[in-house]
């Protein structure tokens, strides 16, 4: 009676995760990811943005890109590096990720971050904007048929922007002629 009661009850637990609940709660490493226009990009998901889980990954800046951000998203390609996490047709040996629905164009390691922001263990490289597979190939994040989505965060320790250089330099000299003055004060003092 009472392993049917455990049994009951891990069920009930079960049905109460949340269906895209993430397979790894670990922060995403570097080489699952790719740096392009200021942002810090993941391929989360192999289906549309309701699959992507972000409670654990918000905690490190995660969340999914605004439509401003998608219009100038990365393509599938720029996903493509030596030494990304994804080994040419292998699996990422620390998520056990995968591209299915692979094409010759996939020709290089790429970045996939999918088992830290769903429950899925692989991305269908053609469905994915600029594959160049030929078939499949839908925009980012839309939900309209079996499309892929992205996540993005700040990069981290980024290049300031040129605003906050200003900023800086004028702070720096604010500092020096107020350190000026006050030795032209305490020099006036001594005299006397």
């Amino acid at each position: 009676m009472k392993s049917l009661m455990l049994a009951s009850a891990a069920a009930i637990a079960a049905l109460a995760l949340p269906a895209s609940a993430a397979s790894l709660n670990a922060p995403v490493p570097t080489n699952a990811t790719i740096n392009y226009g200021g942002l810090q990009w993941a391929w989360a998901s192999p289906l549309d943005q309701s699959s992507v889980d972000l409670s654990y990954q918000s905690q490190f800046g995660w969340r999914l890109p605004t439509a401003q951000e998608l219009l100038n998203a990365p393509s599938a390609m720029d996903f493509m590096f030596a030494g990304a996490n994804v080994p040419l047709g292998g699996t990422d040996p620390v998520s056990g990720v995968y591209f299915a629905y692979t094409a010759p164009t996939l020709d290089s390691a790429a970045a996939l971050a999918v088992a830290y922001f769903s429950s899925y263990d692989h991305g269908d490289w053609c469905n994915a904007p600029g594959s160049a597979c030929g078939f499949g190939e839908v925009p980012w994040n839309t939900g309209n048929g079996y499309n892929e989505s992205l996540v993005v965060r700040a990069i981290a320790g980024g290049v300031p922007e040129p605003a906050t250089w200003a900023l800086m330099i004028l702070g720096f000299g604010a500092v020096g002629v107020a350190m000026r003055g006050k030795r032209r004060v305490s020099a006036k003092v001594r005299l006397a």
